[in-house]
């Protein structure tokens, strides 16, 4: 590895052996100079596809906040079984050091998704729990718990924004529901709010479900016909989404889930 600029004591930004420019991470490989080779032994991590703007942040974060996150995300790939971007390390430290400064602060942010993110994500869930752990034992800072939830939301996104969707990516179908919504009733959604929040998860889960070809099945027919009689608009709309992900994916939400549809958008439309 070629040293291009140093970023801090054990940060450096290089090139590799194929021209391609890297940021590497190792105790004492910030001393090297511009245009020295840093011995691949000296080398403890590589982050491929790391933005100029990041440099600036990279020179201020903790090298032990560096080596928490590594050990975090490494542990996540080995029981998620997946492979996590290379920069997800590096943008795990930062949240970090910005979660450890705000608790300095005496700054708690709420969580409301915390419930729906255990529900939807266990598996990502427990390791957040795990996590929190890890940051204690290896930093001295307890973290509340409704930081595990942020903690798993990073895993699920960095996860999602390496997989290759072979079909169809479910942000783009869930970003078209939402432009279906805001075109029928003529309104703009809050994209920060709560609810939208909630309809996003939702719909996510349903576009899971779907491609395992399952569904929500536990006989709410009464309620799916007074909801269709009670909200005839959002009962349309919901029809004109499971439309659109019935043609694009081939798979036709049931009733069942067209209730569930119905009561995301009634408020959306509702709390705009």
């Amino acid at each position: 590895m070629k040293v291009i600029k140093n970023i801090n004591n054990n940060v450096a930004h290089c090139s590799d052996s194929r021209g391609r420019e890297v940021i590497v991470f190792g105790k004492g490989i910030g001393f090297y100079k511009t245009g020295e080779d840093i011995p691949l032994s000296k080398i403890n991590r590589t982050f491929y596809n790391v933005k100029d703007t990041n440099y600036g942040i990279l020179s201020s974060i903790p090298t032990v906040l560096i080596n928490t996150s590594i050990y975090i995300i490494d542990y996540a790939a080995e029981k998620l079984s997946v492979v996590f971007p290379s920069s997800a390390a590096l943008t795990l430290a930062d949240h970090l050091q910005f979660a450890i400064s705000r608790q300095n602060q005496n700054i708690y942010l709420a969580q409301p998704l915390l419930h729906d993110i255990a529900l939807l994500y266990p598996k990502e869930m427990d390791i957040a729990l795990y996590a929190l752990k890890v940051i204690e034992k290896m930093t001295g800072e307890k973290l509340p718990r409704p930081e595990a939830g942020t903690i798993a939301l990073h895993l699920i996104n960095d996860r999602m924004q390496y997989q290759n969707y072979e079909e169809y990516d479910n942000a783009r179908i869930i970003e078209r529901c939402s432009e279906i919504i805001e075109k029928r009733f003529s309104l703009k959604i809050d994209r920060d709010s709560f609810n939208y929040s909630r309809f996003v998860t939702h719909l996510d889960f349903l576009l899971r479900r779907l491609s395992k070809n399952e569904q929500i099945e536990s006989r709410n027919a009464e309620i799916f016909d007074q909801l269709k009689k009670d909200f005839p608009q959002s009962y349309e709309c919901a029809m004109q989404i499971s439309e659109y992900i019935n043609k694009l994916t081939g798979n036709e939400p049931n009733n069942e889930e067209i209730m569930y549809l119905i009561v995301h958008i009634n408020r959306l439309i509702s709390r705009v």
